[in-house]
């Protein structure tokens, strides 16, 4: 039995109100694409910015309709290095990351140029935003570690 591909379908929120501004990648943030059960048209995954990159064997049970279809996902070893950047730091993760940097490069700078020593409050900001990347880095680290683990068994189930 030959299964239906997961539609995708990407949705520019400013590509209409502000033409050329959205397609030119100025606005990459709000730009989301959502898939959806060719079957019973369910949205099951959304995923934000320019490319979207999922992990996983390549098909699909819905949640809805139970009927299994091809998601178009990769496993880790399967993904070219362009879908693995995309999977490991979208859009939203990448921009987050440079507002840490830049606040973090104003911070040093700024203790630098004044020569103050640190007070109590500059270790709780730098925690309160790195926080949130290492536990972003160690989610994705296990769905990394998971689907390496489902690739070498899918290798050893076929060798067996």
């Amino acid at each position: 039995m030959d299964r239906l591909w997961a539609i995708k379908k990407d949705f520019d929120p400013f590509g209409r109100v502000i033409p050329g501004i959205g397609a030119s990648g100025l606005l990459p943030i709000a730009r989301c694409t959502y898939y959806r059960c060719p079957y019973c048209h369910w949205i099951f995954k959304v995923t934000w910015g320019l490319s979207s990159s999922l992990l996983g064997s390549g098909e699909r049970a819905c949640w809805h309709c139970e009927q299994v279809f091809w998601d178009d996902s990769n496993e880790w070893p399967e993904m070219s290095s362009q879908d693995r950047y995309s999977f490991l730091v979208p859009i939203t993760v990448a921009g987050y990351l440079a507002a840490v940097l830049i606040i973090g490069g104003l911070l040093i700078y700024d203790h630098l140029y004044f020569q103050n020593s640190a007070n109590r409050v500059d270790p709780a900001v730098a925690v309160a935003l790195v926080l949130p990347l290492l536990v972003w880095v160690a989610f994705r680290s296990v769905q990394v570690i998971r689907s390496i683990r489902r690739y070498n068994d899918r290798g050893k189930g076929a060798a067996a």
